[in-house]
């Protein structure tokens, strides 16, 4: 009897800081789909020379805004608005504590580019990042 004692012991010592943990996460429902959160701070790509025209390349746009986020470090994030449009871009890095937030109608389309950085397997540790997109996010290269 007492063998089995110390390792159900071990076990229950084992689970219950994750059942504490559990108790205070966030919310959790079973579609897995959690409100938005609110964003004090936000910023539109316009506001940082972006163009919606489906010719001009945004890729210094996108950059300078997701910066900005970084570096700046608003209490309660940024929410970083795309208006209706299609805005051509490179890549570039998202970065924790946004929202990307796409209007209805608006588009991030990927381009090839002499200054392209390729796709990598990089894996980056984001936190409180939110995507939201009523528009969408074409990145089909085999069209361009």
């Amino acid at each position: 009897m007492q063998r089995f004692v110390l390792p159900i012991f071990l076990c229950f010592a084992a689970v219950s800081p994750f059942m504490n943990f559990m108790a205070v996460a966030d919310e959790v429902t079973c579609s897995g789909i959690v409100p938005m959160s609110y964003r004090d701070d936000e910023i539109s790509i316009t506001d940082f020379g972006g163009i919606g025209d489906g010719r001009t390349l945004n890729t210094q746009a996108f950059r300078e805004a997701i910066y900005r986020i970084e570096h700046l470090r608003r209490r309660g994030g940024t929410l970083l608005y795309i208006p209706r449009g299609v805005f051509l871009t490179e890549s570039f890095n998202l970065t924790s504590h946004m929202t990307l937030f796409l209007a209805k109608d608006a588009v991030i389309k990927a381009t090839k580019g002499a200054n392209c950085t390729p796709l990598t397997g990089t894996c980056f540790k984001l936190t409180e990042l939110e995507l939201v997109a009523l528009g969408s996010l074409d990145h089909d290269l085999s069209k361009i």
